[in-house]
Parts: structure tokens; C-alpha cells; sequence
């Protein structure tokens, strides 16, 4: 019998807790708990990106990558590629991580939590790991190889309580194929103690400018008509997203089946879970699920399991009701699994 795990109505907290109100669009998410998978024990982060040759790249954070362990092939970030669908999938360990292509950029220092793919050129925020996150240094990394060699910026975003911080870019298809005009959007935090921050920032730049800093724009609100306000001064950002039970680890992904950009972040604990859906990258959103415990896996010896949820664009079915959820968690590794979407 195929073991369905129905959290989406099952809301941990009660309807007034909730940070936005309920989606009116996707009624219900059910996940598949028989499709969970796992790989690569040991290794973490797993943002993911649609290459323009197809296939789905990655990234991963102290450990071997597919095939290795936390020790087998360890390296501080590797990257990876990833063939085939979601059932019969092969990865292959481009840069760094066990019996890699390619010797690693990163051995010792590095992270990523978020990658894209933008006309035949590979990008990358790269956490310096100067300091103790989020104290930390970042920059634009990229690479013209997919992911055998990279090149940084020479400007920085700085370390110091209360700067902005990116993390993650908003995916679309293929190769960043449509997107709904000509920027990349991208998604941050400021720096605040792991778990203290309660809003999510958006910035942007246009897709040939990437490279360049003073190219750069920050969401400042909303004017007239409902229509987004932009400023080359990241002092005037202004929130897309808030939560006063805290803000971490934003990702948002383009389902163009159904026309919603779908937003996940935890809330710093391992197992809390928000998932919303929005008509704009900035919103406004609306609750999908919301979760204290989000999977409770009883008998794997996984326990309060989610950091960092992922969702491969290349894998939303053409209806947009089916998807694919990359996570690690406390056991860090790959985990994949399968959800549906229940539309009105």
C-alpha cells in the first residue's frame, strides 16, 4: 500500500499563527513518504539549478558528494551534476567529492546556498567562512565550464551586523529560460544571529550585469497600483517577506504550470517548515503549509528532518502538480521526495 504523508492541512500552529493567510490557488500538498530517497550521507546545502544542457546542477557542503561520506572524498564545497529523471537519476561529481571530474576549487573553505543558471554561465554566492556564519564575507562566484572551474568578483558583501546577505537565486527553466522579464532576481537576509532574523530580501540585476556590483537593486517596498519600488541602495531595502517566528533559508522557484512562485524557509529549527505561493517574486504570498515538524519519520532514525528545501524546476510536472523536493537536514545528506499539489 503506497504510505502518504497528508501534512498540508494538518497545520502545526493554529490558522491565526500563520504569517500570511491561506493560498487560495493550491488548496493542499500532499507528500509522497514511499519516493523519499537519500544519498551522499554526510554532505549538506544541495541548492539546484537547470543547466543549459539539460541537466540539473548542485551544490554541497562538507562531505564526498554522491558516492562519498563525510570523510570519503570531504571537501568544504563540491558541485555536482545530475542526469535523468527523478526516478533513475545519475550524479556525477563534477568538481570536488569523490572520484571527482574535476580537482576542487574549495577544499578547505567555501559554502553555497544558492546557484544559477544564467545564458551558458554557471553563478554562485560563495560564503568565505572568514568568520562564524553569518559573520562572513560573500561574493559573486562563476563559473564558464559548468562548475570544472570558477572565477569570483573582486567586490565583496561585506561581514557586520545588519548588512545584507544573499543567498539564493530564484529559478526559473532552463537555463533561465522564462523568466518573466530580463533581470535575475535573487533572495538574502541581514546579518543577524542564526534563527533571530524575521524578514527575507529581494535584490536584482539585470541578466547581463550580473558581474557587476553598482548593476544591482534592492526591493523597496510597493507604490502605486501594487507596483514594485527599486533602489541602488541596499539601505533602502524593504522586506517581501516576514515571519515573527523567524526567517531563515528562503528559496523560490517558478512553477509555470500554474503561474505561482512557491517560497519555502524554516524558521531556523530543523523540522519547521513554511511553504507559500505567490503571483509576483515578491508576493504578495499566501500559506500553503506551515509546519513545526514537518517530517516525522518514524522508524528511519530521522528525527525533526528539513533544512533548506529545494525544488528542481526541471522536475515540476507539465501540470505543475507534481514536484520534486530536494532537503537535508540533521543527518546531513541528499533527500529527495516526491509532493502534489491539489489545485482549486
Amino acid at each position: 500500500m503506497i504510505l502518504l504523508m497528508d501534512l498540508c492541512l494538518w497545520l502545526s500552529a493554529s490558522q491565526a499563527e500563520l504569517p500570511y493567510p491561506p493560498s487560495q490557488v493550491i488548496k493542499k500538498i500532499t507528500w509522497h513518504r514511499d519516493t523519499l530517497v537519500s544519498a551522499a550521507p554526510g554532505s549538506d546545502l544541495w541548492p539546484v539549478t537547470w543547466g543549459p544542457d539539460g541537466h540539473i546542477y548542485t551544490s554541497w557542503g562538507d562531505g564526498g558528494g554522491f558516492g562519498g561520506t563525510n570523510s570519503d572524498g570531504r571537501v568544504s564545497m563540491g558541485f555536482a551534476r545530475i542526469e535523468g529523471g527523478p526516478e533513475d537519476y545519475v550524479a556525477i561529481n563534477v568538481n570536488g567529492g569523490k572520484n571527482c571530474q574535476h580537482p576542487a576549487s574549495f577544499p578547505s573553505k567555501g559554502k553555497t546556498g544558492g546557484i544559477v543558471f544564467v545564458d551558458g554561465v554557471l553563478y554562485a554566492w560563495l560564503n568565505r567562512q572568514d568568520g562564524t556564519w553569518p559573520n562572513v564575507n560573500q561574493l559573486l562566484i562563476w563559473s564558464n565550464d559548468s562548475a570544472a572551474s570558477w572565477k569570483q568578483a573582486p567586490w565583496m558583501w561585506p561581514k557586520g551586523e545588519g548588512n545584507f546577505k544573499p543567498n539564493t537565486f530564484l529559478q526559473f527553466g532552463k537555463d533561465y529560460a522564462g523568466a518573466r522579464d530580463d533581470y535575475i532576481y535573487f533572495y538574502g537576509r541581514n546579518e543577524t544571529a542564526w534563527a533571530r532574523g524575521t524578514h527575507g530580501y529581494l535584490g536584482r540585476v539585470h541578466r547581463t550585469k550580473l558581474k557587476t556590483r553598482k548593476a544591482y537593486e534592492f526591493f523597496a517596498g510597493l507604490g502605486e497600483g501594487n507596483t514594485p519600488i527599486w533602489s541602488s541602495d541596499a539601505n533602502n531595502r524593504k522586506p517581501h517577506f516576514t515571519d515573527k517566528a523567524g526567517v531563515e533559508g528562503i528559496q523560490v522557484a517558478y512553477n509555470a504550470a500554474i503561474k505561482r512562485y512557491l517560497l519555502t524557509a524554516h524558521r531556523g529549527d530543523q523540522g519547521t517548515l513554511g511553504i507559500f505561493d505567490g503571483p509576483e517574486p515578491w508576493g504578495p504570498w499566501t500559506t500553503v503549509a506551515y509546519y513545526d515538524n514537518w517530517l516525522d519519520l518514524k522508524g528511519t532514525g530521522i528525527k525533526r528532518e528539513m533544512l533548506f528545501i529545494n525544488i528542481p524546476t526541471k522536475w515540476i510536472s507539465a501540470d505543475g502538480k507534481t514536484l520534486r523536493v530536494i532537503f537535508t537536514g540533521g543527518l546531513d545528506r541528499f533527500n529527495m521526495i516526491r509532493a502534489s499539489l491539489s489545485l482549486e
